[in-house]
C-alpha cells in the first residue's frame, strides 16, 4: 500500500496533532477542561452524570472538584462503570434497548436534585446514550420499551427513536 506520507518527519508529526487531538476530545479531559476554572457553588454541588461515557465524565468531574462535591449519580450502560467512585451512586441500565433499572436510577437522581435549593448547583455531564439511560416514562413503561424496541429493529435512526 502506498502512503500519503512517506516515512518523514511530517508523518510523525501529523500522527502526533492526530493523537493529542484525540486525546483532548476525550469525555473526560473535555470535563477537566470544563470544570478546571469553576467557581464555588454558594450551596451543595451535585454531579450527574449520563451515558455510555457516564463513569469517566463523572470521575474527572471528582478529581477536579476534590472535596466540593456533596453526592454524584452516574447512570451508564451495562459493562461500563469501571468500579466504585467514592462519592457517587453508579447504576447500570440498558441501551439501546431501556430497561427499569434505567427508570430506577433515573427516579434516584430526579428525588436527589428535586430537594437542593436555589443556592445549589447540579452539573449535568450527559454523553451519547443519555436518551435510553435515563427514563421517566408519561406512559405504561412496557409500551414504551416496545416502541423503542419496534423503532430500532426497523432500523430507525436516533432522531427518530428519541
Amino acid at each position: 500500500m502506498h502512503s500519503v506520507f512517506p516515512d518523514s518527519p511530517l508523518k510523525e508529526e501529523a500522527f502526533a496533532i492526530a493523537r493529542e487531538a484525540v486525546a483532548a476530545s476525550l469525555p473526560d479531559e473535555a470535563v477537566r477542561r470544563a470544570l478546571a476554572e469553576l467557581a464555588p457553588a454558594k450551596g451543595k454541588t451535585v454531579a450527574v452524570a449520563v451515558g455510555k461515557a457516564a463513569w469517566p465524565m463523572a470521575q474527572a468531574a471528582a478529581r477536579a472538584l476534590e472535596g466540593r462535591l456533596d453526592a454524584g449519580y452516574v447512570i451508564t450502560k451495562y459493562g461500563h462503570a469501571q468500579g466504585e467512585l467514592p462519592g457517587f451512586q453508579v447504576f447500570e441500565a440498558g441501551h439501546p434497548q431501556m430497561d427499569e433499572n434505567g427508570v430506577r436510577a433515573t427516579r434516584a437522581v430526579l428525588e436527589a436534585v428535586s430537594a437542593l435549593a436555589a443556592e445549589d448547583r447540579v452539573l449535568f455531564l450527559l454523553s451519547g446514550g443519555g436518551s435510553a439511560l435515563m427514563e421517566a416514562p408519561l406512559l405504561p413503561f412496557a409500551e414504551l420499551q416496545d416502541i423503542n424496541a419496534q423503532l430500532l429493529a426497523c432500523g430507525a435512526n436516533i432522531v427518530e427513536v428519541n
